[in-house]
């Protein structure tokens, strides 16, 4: 009868150990669907979507620098997952993106977050920049014209909504213009000295010039307009008779413009009764930055 009520018992304690490891197992199951569930949004890095920039990475404010005309810029980032809900804080989560870097007018910073935010704080002040999940927002600080490089930007960046907030503080040192790798020129020839004439001018600035103006004149000019042939730029050009039809001259003018170390070529063919050695007047280049001396009225060689 002893070993019968024993194994009675024996059997009860193992049915109940095994009722309470059960149940134990289920929470546990429960609580890691809970946690997979409340994740759904969030991505890798390698999995962000593009930005408006093309951007590569930082080294340094000495190492890097912004070539004329291009719009690659150098990145820093940085990444914060937040965590809260449930006992442990980390029912729910979200994980935050960050991208700062300067163009040549300005300081950017992109923000994105797996579940959105409604706010930048930027140095204490809401901007009132929010984004929807998985999208970039955006924080631009005009820079200025008083910045050189290698200037220190400091932010403290709250991002909030949805969560608790993620914060960070950035540090950046301003990436300056490469230095340019030409100079500013403008040279002409004449190439073709018979009745038919032919001149050749050619201009290269070291930056970038918005609002160029290139204009001379041609001498003893007869028969229909010049052939004005330009390469390089975005220029157009226009031809007049100065004083009336009785003038015999022809002013050109070309306007546009030109990139850094961009060089363009204006060919010019014209009739002419010139019978001297000069065949055209001086011509002169201007616009912001630009300063040249006037090419003098080309001569023929023959």
């Amino acid at each position: 009868m002893k070993k019968i009520v024993l194994s009675l018992l024996t059997l009860a304690i193992f049915s109940c150990t095994t009722e309470n490891e059960t149940t134990t197992s289920d929470v546990a199951a429960s609580n890691l669907s809970a946690k997979v569930s409340t994740s759904k949004n969030l991505i890798t890095a390698a999995e962000l979507p593009t930005t408006n920039y093309s951007l590569t990475t930082y080294e340094s404010c000495s190492a890097n620098c912004i070539e004329a005309g291009s719009a690659i810029y150098f990145e820093k980032t940085n990444e914060q997952t937040v965590s809260w809900g449930g006992p442990n804080n980390d029912k729910f989560s979200k994980t935050v993106y960050i991208k700062y870097f300067n163009t040549l007018t300005d300081f950017k910073i992109l923000v994105l977050s797996t579940e959105g935010f409604s706010d930048l704080i930027i140095n204490g002040i809401e901007t009132g920049i929010g984004a929807t999940a998985n999208t970039w927002g955006e924080y631009s600080l005009p820079l200025g014209t008083t910045w050189n490089t290698c200037d220190i930007k400091n932010f403290n960046v709250k991002v909030a909504g949805n969560g608790p907030q993620a914060e960070f503080n950035t540090s950046y040192g301003l990436v300056g213009k490469c230095e340019s790798t030409c100079s500013t020129s403008f040279t002409g020839k004449s190439i073709s000295c018979d009745e038919t004439r032919e001149v050749e001018y050619t201009f290269t600035s070291k930056d970038d010039v918005s609002n160029l103006k290139i204009q001379g004149g041609l001498t003893n000019f007869t028969g229909e307009d010049a052939v004005v042939t330009i390469t390089g730029g975005n220029l157009t050009h226009t031809q007049r008779i100065p004083g009336g039809e009785k003038n015999s001259n022809r002013i050109i003018t070309i306007e546009g413009s030109v990139k850094a170390c961009e060089t363009i070529t204006i060919n010019i063919k014209w009739n002419s009764s010139n019978s001297g050695g000069i065949i055209t007047g001086s011509w002169s280049a201007g616009g912001t930055g630009v300063s040249v001396d006037p090419v003098a009225g080309l001569e023929c060689q023959n």
